[in-house]
């Protein structure tokens, strides 16, 4: 069976990308299930000689749900993807069940499977757990949770009008910001 699934992430911002997480979609026949999972990471293109994988992320007792991409994994410390940049990764299920995939139809690593202005998801290959790449081309089945490291998620307001996070070259006083998310 599949347990994962490999694919390269092409950061097509303009800037670093901040890779946050992964929700992966149902288990193997659109099926719910409560499962282990780990995340690796292949700093550049996987798909070029053999792959270096470096577990980046694992979870357990991570909720995977019929039709929806819920189970979630978070990267602590995120992986940055700098500008133009491509990582592989490989996302599976580490406790032995298998996760649902879609048949490719292009060439593993290079081909699209989804892109926005952001992001460029490769077909890749499915397989066992750890890293397996037996099968292709398959496609990964989930959410992949990102953003530009150098946008701040919170806007700030200070007291002398300023919008930025940080303020200088100010004259003696007191000073107060509001920060909201």
């Amino acid at each position: 069976g599949q347990s994962g699934n490999a694919f390269n992430l092409i950061n097509t911002s303009g800037s670093d990308l901040y890779i946050d997480g992964f929700s992966q979609g149902p288990a193997s026949g659109n099926n719910s299930a409560v499962v282990d999972m780990e995340v690796f990471c292949s700093y550049g293109d996987y798909t070029l000689g053999t792959p270096t994988w470096t577990s980046v992320a694992t979870a357990s007792g991570v909720q995977l749900t019929a039709g929806a991409t819920t189970g979630y994994v978070q990267i602590p410390g995120g992986v940055t993807i700098p500008a133009g940049g491509t990582y592989g990764f490989w996302v599976g299920i580490s406790s032995g069940s298998t996760q649902q995939y879609t048949n490719g139809t292009g060439t593993p690593g290079s081909t699209p499977w989804v892109s926005d202005a952001n992001l460029t998801i490769t077909e890749g290959h499915g397989g066992t757990y750890p890293t397996g790449l037996n099968f292709s081309p398959r496609n990964w089945n989930g959410t992949i949770h990102y953003g530009n490291i150098s946008l701040s998620s919170y806007s700030f307001s200070w007291s002398n009008g300023d919008t930025t996070e940080d303020i200088s070259n100010l004259s003696a006083g007191t000073y107060s910001v509001i920060a909201t998310d």
